[in-house]
């Protein structure tokens, strides 16, 4: 990603794209002092600044279920689309409903799905 490319975001379709670019920088792990740590930063600076001016804050951490709901509302995402991070839809619905606590294999693949850090999943 080019440095002029680097702007507020103004479009879901950029917002989407900067996910994207922050998922390939996340999984390559940069150094923060290096030029990709420093464009990981920036970018999740802009999509967070996105998120807030959409009213996509999400709740303090210590309520995964809530950070759950809110993501899949903010991310177009249905029940059925945390079938392949969290198990059956038995498990999901259980766990969206409260009656259930995620695992710790579940969260690392929800946490990607769902793009927040994993430990807001964690109680």
């Amino acid at each position: 990603m080019k440095t002029e490319e680097i702007r507020a975001i103004r479009s879901k379709k950029q917002y989407e794209e900067f996910l994207d670019k922050i998922d390939l920088l996340m999984e390559e792990d940069p150094s923060p002092n290096s030029a990709n740590g420093r464009l990981l930063e920036t970018l999740t600076i802009l999509v967070e600044d996105y998120e807030t001016k959409q009213g996509w804050d999400l709740p303090s951490p210590g309520n995964p279920v809530e950070i759950i709901k809110i993501r899949m509302d903010n991310l177009g995402l249905k029940q059925s689309d945390l079938i392949p991070a969290i198990g059956d839809k038995t498990v999901v619905s259980r766990i969206l409903k409260g009656s259930r606590k995620l695992t710790y294999s579940m969260i690392a693949p929800l946490s990607r799905l769902l793009r927040v850090p994993p430990e807001l999943l964690l109680e």
